[in-house]
């Protein structure tokens, strides 16, 4: 990352404004095959700048783990709010700062996130039971369902736990706390029994939280 970060500036100098880092490697829970997952916000983004952003990538160590976020300002400010609080919240900032950011989510924005991952689970889970019947897929969705798990405590307590260990011990909720569980054990070799059994709670899950939310 500090190799990273000096050969940044050195392309875009004063037109970074923010560089972070989210996902695992943010949180410190990363492995060695974890992606690097990068935010990079720039005073805007041409076509041109992306060009030239791919060329430094492909010259990095490691380059093929490194993914994540990019854009300008003007889109930053823009962006689907209740996106842009998981953006902003599960992001370490390493150069700038997303704290003026903060003043433009309300309760409602957070209400959307965890609406939004909810269905989209759902809808998901329910497809993939009925027609793929993948369970790399399923692990797959388990893996996203703690991101709602975490906006949902978030939005019930206030308190955003950012360790998804943390948050495991966190919640108050069994079934919240059953999902997590779930997607430390799940793997994508599991026979059509456990399949089914962790579609059902993950598609009861997302349907309790779709229409419970106030």
């Amino acid at each position: 990352m500090r190799l990273f970060q000096t050969k940044l500036v050195e392309l875009f100098a004063s037109r970074l404004k923010f560089l972070g880092i989210q996902g695992s490697c943010g949180r410190g829970e990363q492995t060695v095959t974890s992606d690097i997952d990068v935010v990079v916000i720039l005073d805007e983004v041409s076509f041109t700048d992306l060009q030239a952003y791919r060329k430094l990538l492909s010259l990095m160590e490691h380059s093929e783990q490194i993914c994540g976020f990019v854009a300008g300002e003007g889109e930053l400010r823009n962006w689907e709010k209740s996106d842009l609080l998981q953006l902003v919240l599960d992001t370490k900032p390493v150069i700038g700062s997303f704290e003026d950011l903060y003043m433009l989510f309300s309760d409602k924005d957070i209400q959307r996130a965890v609406l939004t991952g909810a269905c989209n689970l759902y809808h998901a889970c329910s497809h993939n039971y009925l027609h793929a019947r993948s369970s790399e897929v399923l692990m797959g969705l388990y893996k996203t369902a703690r991101f709602t798990v975490r906006m949902k405590h978030f939005l019930d307590t206030g308190n955003y736990i950012a360790s998804m260990r943390e948050l495991e011990a966190g919640v108050a909720a069994s079934d919240d706390r059953k999902i997590l569980q779930t997607a430390n054990v799940i793997d994508c070799d599991c026979n059509d029994e456990v399949f089914d059994e962790y579609s059902c709670v993950l598609l009861q899950w997302a349907s309790e939280v779709i229409q419970t939310l106030e």
